[in-house]
């Protein structure tokens, strides 16, 4: 599967939400490079510091995280929480196949 299908059939994910480990989680971007799903935590904005280290404003934290896991052999778990069990199998599927 070319990474522009790969993407197309990811794009699906964006802005769907999860709760993993108590925080809400929303999936608002995909980079090519890995590739990662970029998610946004909601409702539980933290302190961003200025140059100085002052707290100057309260933005949402966000994440990075590999779709497939560091074993390689499947899909990362976090990634899995935003998706049904077919599309888990499908995905899974065809990204193992294209590390092989």
């Amino acid at each position: 599967m070319s990474d522009d299908t790969l993407l197309q059939h990811l794009s699906g994910l964006l802005g769907r939400e999860a709760v993993i480990e108590g925080r809400r989680l929303c999936v608002i971007e995909i980079l090519r490079a890995g590739p990662l799903l970029v998610l946004r935590e909601l409702g539980n904005p933290i302190l961003q510091d200025n140059l100085y280290g002052q707290p100057r404003r309260r933005a949402p934290r966000h994440f990075q995280v590999p779709l497939v896991s560091e074993l390689g052999d499947r899909l990362h778990p976090v990634a899995r929480q935003f998706m049904s069990e077919e599309e888990a199998e499908a995905l899974g599927r065809r990204l193992i196949s294209r590390t092989d």
